[in-house]
């Protein structure tokens, strides 16, 4: 089967090895983010509707997880945003049944999550990703351009109700772009809101890949710093974009005796770099590279050099 809606694995930053499913037709999307790096938003609306078939999406993820594939998360992602679909509760419904031993997790705006239907409909999700990009309204319409009828206090609002009420986990992620939501004051009101939520920590990111807007580019280390020391008092702060930190209550390691395997077991399904490994697998630097030159001493795995940087995998 040739799939549409179901992608991967891949190695993801965030989330280890992760099996993608999208819920929406490229590229609609209730914002029209400009540094989204799935491009301009085409279909720019808070209409839900089955905007792809959730028959087809639940055919394609039991011809993969009938095999019983090895991943972290299945990942409601992709080119738009997945809580459009009104099937979405249908979709999640049928994983956690027939496929309780995998983890599900939601990548969101959060301009939805707001809606009493949507939030019944994710309540089985096992983690929620939501953005809080904005801390006013002028800063919501640059760096998020929402659907007509969509203003700051109505996605701030149902972005509080939701996390103030959602059983399972939340990370929030604010995306920091330079001359927009960077300023002092709006450190500070992001303080503010963050004491709002209950989220279990906070991810900061930045360009990463080139978005839509040529004019968004990412944030230096000290600017992501200036959030780090902001946040860190109220709630555990990750960053993970070229800046990397994480608070001293994130950082449990992975033992060095699984370490090995882990890799390999990445290695296996997909090419890697070192700042894949270092980010699914939570381990520092000198042990992820005392490892990797045992494993490449022994023949175990292999390196190449690629556009990216160096990768690990098996070329043979």
């Amino acid at each position: 089967m040739s799939a549409k809606y179901v992608f991967g694995p891949i190695a993801s930053r965030r989330l280890g090895l992760s099996l993608g499913v999208d819920l929406v037709t490229r590229k609609t999307c209730t914002q029209d983010c400009p540094y989204c790096e799935a491009g301009w938003t085409t279909n720019l609306t808070l209409e839900r509707k089955e905007y792809v078939p959730a028959a087809a999406v639940k055919a394609e993820l039991r011809s993969v997880l009938d095999s019983g594939p090895e991943i972290d998360f299945i990942t409601f992602s992709g080119a738009g945003e997945p809580t459009l679909n009104s099937k979405i509760g249908e979709i999640v419904d049928f994983i956690k049944d027939e496929y309780p031993q995998y983890s599900l997790c939601l990548l969101t705006n959060g301009s939805l999550l707001g809606d009493p239907e949507v939030a019944a409909e994710v309540s089985r999700v096992d983690l929620i990703i939501p953005n809080l990009d904005a801390s006013s309204e002028e800063e919501f319409k640059k760096i998020n351009a929402p659907a007509p009828g969509l203003t700051f206090n109505r996605f701030f609002s149902g972005l509080e109700n939701f996390t103030n009420h959602f059983t399972g986990r939340i990370f929030l992620e604010i995306f920091i772009a330079p001359g927009i939501n960077d300023s002092a004051a709006s450190i500070e009101r992001f303080v503010e809101l963050i004491k709002r939520l209950k989220v279990e920590k906070v991810q900061l990111n930045t360009l990463d890949r080139p978005g839509c807007d040529a004019t968004i580019i990412p944030a230096p280390a000290e600017t992501v710093k200036r959030f780090v020391r902001a946040i860190e008092p109220v709630i555990p702060v990750e960053a993970v974009g070229s800046f990397r930190y994480k608070s001293p209550s994130l950082r449990g390691e992975m033992p060095k005796d699984e370490l090995a395997s882990a890799i390999m077991a990445m290695a296996s399904r997909r090419q890697v770099t070192r700042e894949d490994l270092l980010e699914a697998l939570n381990v520092d630097s000198h042990t992820l590279e005392q490892t990797l030159k045992e494993l490449l001493h022994l023949g175990v795995i292999e390196s190449e050099r690629g556009a990216r940087g160096e990768f690990f995998g098996f070329f043979k």
